[in-house]
């Protein structure tokens, strides 16, 4: 018997079926990553692919220009050279700051300290460096593979002709911080390159920055243009008409530079409130702050004893002095207290209890236009105290004094008006005194105002009752439209009172130039105007702050002006001359 030996079979195990198990895998992988690349996904790869084929160049717009009441351009616009960084590349490759600093010979730190204020969009390009030497601008765009993340364009850059007079009214534009980043998002627009920071560069901003515009271009695998797609303008900002006398704002400037004094001149048309000249000295050159100020010269500014960074015309607030008169006899007149007849005894001084208010004469039995021309303390001490602090008071808001004016600018300071409410912050037992009145009535003690907040006041006086919001925008003007659409004026203070008694007021100033404490520094031939001397004092063994305001022509006012300067004597010996020069000048140019 034979036997027959059949070959045994293997079995597959795991092992052997594990192999084109992951293979299959692998392959049916593949397979759906194909299919959801080139079905599912394709729109979308063929959008990225064309976006990597083409490039969209922002345009920045020109930035709207400002202009004086006559025309004369303070703020343009040009062409510049601008060296560019990409915040999100230049933070991996800082060598290129290194390089960059080099070749423009400007210190790391102020290109380190734009490209930060540029990092709140990482990949659009910050500017770092203005007006560029086209020298090293060349190298710069030949060196761009070196270089990564800088780059050079032309842009229409903001200038000034005058950096000088117009700095604390303009201000200057800057690469935008985050915080104006959020302001101006808030408004669904991107930012431009450059903002305004302060001034009317930060208020008009909305108007003055204009629209993007844009340019589409084809570019090589290393972004070099090939050809134009597609072309956008930028639409350029809004213009600015404003009330300024530029002209005027210079002399006033320069008189205050010349003559050494620190201090502010606010002048207004009385008629509508309209800003014609406000200064501050010293002042501060805003070309500085254009390319962006390094951090030496911002120290510089800052610890500048002469605080040229501050705006004291609307900022600034000091005890009125005598100019505060005017008030006290409003707030009189207001009470029924007030009469052109009655008659004070000025011994010298105003007697209160064991205490004597000196007087800057002795002027025996005074009515009020003598009183107001003398400039007589005890005559004012005597109505104020008739007609009470509360009165006062209410006068002082009947003014707009104690809160800001509303001037389109930035920083504006709301003075100080001394009342119970607020007696802590002033009074040392929490008492409101007799003497205390006194003091309020001549615009002692702790009343404080700033010169554009008396500037109003004067306005009112002139306006014979009301007065408008100082304002220095007159108009705003489309781009490529002619036709103006101006600034309806806004009533900041209003009295109601009779033509009498505002012709009394006004005959009471009058007298101050014509034979008063300003007759022999602003008395002059073929002009009658009116007035107001102030020295208030400040600090002990300092000179008083001189005060003066003003309105002119009297018969058909046309100005109405302040000029405070800070510790620089009797208001007839500083500032009415000041004031006397700027008003002679204005009204010579205007040919009155």
């Amino acid at each position: 018997m034979s036997v027959i030996h059949q070959e045994k079979q293997n079995r597959l195990d795991l092992r052997q079926l594990m192999f084109p198990a992951v293979l299959l895998g692998v392959f049916l992988v593949f397979f759906f990553r194909l299919w959801y690349l080139q079905v599912m996904h394709a729109p979308a790869l063929i959008e990225k692919a064309d976006t990597f084929r083409n490039s969209t160049i922002p345009k920045a717009a020109p930035r709207g220009r400002v202009l004086d009441r006559n025309g004369v351009l303070l703020a343009g616009v040009r062409p510049e050279i601008v060296v560019t960084a990409l915040p999100g590349v230049v933070k991996k490759h800082p060598e290129s700051i290194d390089t960059l600093a080099t070749m423009l010979g400007a210190p790391k730190e102020d290109l380190l300290d734009k490209i930060k204020e540029g990092e709140w969009r990482p990949f659009a390009p910050t500017p770092v460096f203005m007006n560029a030497p086209i020298d090293v601008a060349t190298r710069v765009a030949e060196k761009s593979e070196e270089l990564p993340g800088l780059g050079v364009e032309t842009m229409p850059m903001r200038y000034y002709p005058d950096t000088v007079s117009f700095s604390h009214l303009l201000g200057y534009v800057g690469v935008p911080s985050e915080k104006n980043v959020e302001r101006i998002e808030k408004w669904n627009v991107e930012p431009a390159d450059y903002v305004g920071k302060i001034g009317l560069e930060y208020i008009y901003e909305r108007e003055l920055m204009g629209a993007f515009g844009s340019e589409e271009m084809e570019v090589d695998a290393r972004r070099r243009p090939l050809r134009t797609i597609e072309r956008s303008s930028p639409l350029p900002g809004k213009q600015l008409i404003l009330g300024l006398d530029a002209e005027l704002q210079k002399f006033a400037t320069d008189e205050l530079t010349r003559r050494g004094f620190r201090g502010a001149v606010a002048a207004v048309d009385p008629r509508s409130g309209e800003v014609l000249t406000l200064c501050s000295n010293p002042t501060y050159d805003a070309g500085q702050f254009l390319g962006g100020i390094s951090r030496k010269e911002f120290a510089a500014l800052n610890s500048d004893p002469g605080k040229p960074l501050l705006n004291r015309a609307i900022y600034s607030a000091y005890a009125p002095g005598s100019t505060f008169k005017i008030v006290t006899t409003i707030a009189a007149m207001q009470t029924g207290h007030f009469s052109p007849t009655q008659t004070f005894f000025c011994p010298g001084y105003y007697r209160m209890g064991r205490r004597n208010f000196k007087c800057l004469g002795n002027h025996g039995a005074v009515a009020f236009e003598r009183a107001m021309a003398k400039s007589c303390n005890t005559y004012f001490i005597s109505l104020g105290m008739k007609a009470g602090p509360e009165a006062i008071q209410r006068a002082c808001a009947d003014l707009g004094l104690g809160k800001p004016t509303g001037v389109d600018l930035l920083g504006e300071g709301k003075g100080f008006v001394p009342s119970m409410d607020n007696i802590d912050r002033w009074s040392a037992d929490g008492k409101w005194w007799p003497g205390d009145t006194a003091n309020f009535s001549v615009g002692q003690g702790a009343m404080a105002v700033t010169p554009l907040q008396m500037a109003s006041v004067i306005a009112l006086v002139a306006n014979r009752g009301i007065s408008y919001r100082p304002h220095l925008v007159r108009a705003v003007v489309e781009p490529g439209d002619q036709v103006m659409k101006p600034v309806q004026p806004q009533v900041l203070g209003r009295v109601e009172a009779s033509d009498a008694f505002w012709s009394t007021l006004q005959r009471g100033l009058v007298q101050v130039i014509e034979g008063g404490t300003a007759t022999r520094v602003a008395k002059t031939p073929g002009l009658t105007w009116g007035g107001k001397t102030g020295s208030a004092e400040n600090r002990r063994d300092s000179k008083t702050h001189s005060w003066f305001v003003a309105f002119a022509p009297a018969d058909d006012p046309k100005i109405a002006i302040c000029v405070m300067l800070e510790n620089a004597g009797h208001g007839s010996d500083a500032a009415a001359p000041v004031a006397a020069a700027i008003v002679r000048h204005y009204l010579a140019k205007t040919g009155r």
